[in-house]
């Protein structure tokens, strides 16, 4: 369903999609088209391929780059390009096999809100049956954090960006850390890896707070 003008003027946060054209895409921007708060952006960025489908809502911007994913898990130099185009004041990341949880942005919202002086939240992600970052730890660990996070659109303008690495989300996470930048922990499984989840309100219960 695409939204009205006025739903778009309220998108406090954009999601970042880099892609290569998988067949899972569209199940990936289902996910968003589905949320249950509307006031969201997405930028989908075809790396080096022309665009394989069209958006069929006006909140989703498609456009193409050269070739930038070179290598293991490069998807950050995509995601750095289509950054520079966004003009909310918060940034969110999905990959184009995984999915958003359907009230992302509603509890997104919801804990920008509660802890307004975050300027990073991370969501737990599901990867078949494991939960990252782990419930028993107070910070997020080498191999243990993935993509599943938003962060203020100020870090990326600041010059905070992903580099060509196996463990680039890790690396960008511990760079905004080592800065003392304000981190949040959610208690909340709102990311899913390969596979598309309609679970709501999955909260464990455990949060923390790093450099607050």
């Amino acid at each position: 369903m695409v939204e009205s003008e006025s739903a778009q003027d309220e998108a406090f946060v954009t999601f970042i999609i880099p892609t290569i054209g998988r067949e899972t895409l569209s199940k990936t921007l289902k996910s968003l088209t589905d949320q249950t708060n509307p006031n969201w952006k997405a930028i989908v960025i075809f790396d080096g391929i022309s665009p394989t489908i069209e958006s069929v809502d006006s909140r989703i911007r498609i456009i193409e780059s050269e070739k930038l994913g070179k290598g293991f898990n490069s998807a950050g130099l995509v995601r750095n390009y289509g950054m520079q185009f966004v003009e909310t004041d918060w940034i969110a990341f999905v990959d184009d096999d995984d999915s958003a949880s359907h009230d992302y942005v509603t509890i997104l919202k919801k804990e920008i809100l509660e802890y307004n002086s975050a300027d990073l939240i991370i969501f737990r992600m599901q990867s078949s049956d494991k939960i990252f970052p782990k419930l028993d730890s107070e910070s997020f660990h080498y191999g243990e954090v993935g993509i599943s996070f938003a962060c203020k659109t100020e870090i990326i303008k600041k010059g905070n960006l992903f580099e060509a690495n196996e463990l680039e989300d890790f690396i960008f996470l511990d760079g905004v850390r080592n800065k003392n930048y304000k981190i949040m922990i959610s208690p909340y499984i709102k990311y899913f890896v390969r596979k598309y989840e309609n679970n709501t309100n999955v909260n464990l219960g455990v949060r923390s707070f790093i450099n607050f």
